[in-house]
């Protein structure tokens, strides 16, 4: 009976991830090599599927992964700097008050963090200035100066002002887009695992844990992450 209760809650689970289309993937052409061992192999379609155990499986290890950060007191970095996964991404790091990036990620944000902690403290400092009203006794060449900037780090720096050091790992959705190979590549160079939610199109290669799914639409993202913080949660009460 017990068994049956797993695979009936398996089935179930399948079926939602079917609803929140987690199981597309991109056009055949795009597929990386490293993504083949996760997609449905007879598939006479041009549009890959992704096998669902696989899924299921990837978010388990990942639930398991970032929960035992968590438990340790490890700093998790999520990433998601692209309009569909912006809201998730904020909600599931606020969810763990963690850090997160949800604007742009900044070249050497990790492999010279140095120089990015300057500009966090810089950015406090304005804020600072801002709820005081000194910036109001600027002049207002230079006050409309700093109000633009202070604006501007608002949306990079927000979901990192804590931070104070380098993460112990990093969280990605869709290693494909752009300034997120940017933060792949620079967590592979400082040797901090990734845990990522990967398209068919992603490569893999250097990333510790893998959620196998379709990480372009908000709908599937959704789904996903909030799945991970119910797990999680689940998790760290089973922890104590």
């Amino acid at each position: 009976m017990k068994m049956e209760a797993i695979e009936t809650k398996e089935k179930k689970l399948e079926e939602e991830l079917k609803s929140a289309g987690c199981h597309y993937g991109r056009a055949k052409r795009f597929t990386h090599s490293s993504m083949k061992q996760f997609l449905l192999k007879k598939n006479k379609s041009n549009i890959e599927f992704f096998n669902l155990t696989k899924t299921i499986e990837g978010l388990n290890q990942a639930i398991n992964f970032l929960a035992e950060l968590l438990k340790g007191g490890k700093i998790i970095l999520f990433v998601g700097a692209k309009p569909a996964c912006e809201k998730s991404i904020r909600k599931i790091a606020q969810e763990f008050n963690m850090p997160y990036v949800d604007y742009k990620w900044l070249g050497g944000f990790l492999t010279n963090f140095g120089t990015i902690k300057t500009r966090i403290e810089y950015f406090k400092e304005l804020l600072r200035k801002e709820e005081s009203g000194e910036i109001e006794n600027y002049p207002p060449k230079e006050k409309n100066r700093i109000m633009r900037e202070l604006e501007k780090m608002k949306k990079i720096y927000t979901g990192v002002i804590h931070l104070e050091r380098l993460p112990d790992a990093l969280f990605i959705v869709d290693l494909n887009y752009p300034s997120h190979q940017t933060a792949k590549a620079e967590a592979n160079k400082k040797e901090i695992p990734i845990v990522a939610i990967c398209g068919s199109d992603n490569n893999i290669n250097g990333v510790k844990v893998v959620i196998p799914a379709n990480d372009k639409a908000p709908s599937s993202i959704d789904y996903l992450i909030n799945y991970l913080i119910a797990g999680i949660k689940e998790k760290l009460q089973e922890n104590g």
